[in-house]
């Protein structure tokens, strides 16, 4: 369980600071990056709001052991590098 606040958008992607539930029950709070060239191999059409596609990132995450606990900072090729077959895991998550 996840929730994204604080969407900041720059020249070359978004950042949002997110807020999750550790496996103990605990609030943790990370950021997010998704930088404009990772958003484009989910959304090549520019269709899908970034937001929803980091969701889906924040999501992916949490289910990989690669890529936890979360690091303070997750960047959304982070999660493309470490897991083999990301791209397509997270792109049946944003549908």
């Amino acid at each position: 369980m996840f929730e994204l606040i604080d969407e900041i958008e720059d020249a070359t992607g978004c950042t949002w600071t997110i807020q999750a539930l550790d496996p103990e029950g605990r609030l943790q709070r990370t950021r997010v990056r998704l930088g404009w060239a990772d958003y484009g191999v989910w959304s090549p059409d520019g269709g899908i709001s970034p937001a929803r596609v980091a969701e889906a990132v924040v999501a992916f995450a949490l289910q990989h052991v690669e890529l936890s606990p979360l690091p303070a900072m997750l960047d959304a090729s982070t999660a493309r590098r470490r897991v083999p077959g990301a791209d397509a895991e997270i792109g049946r998550l944003i549908r």
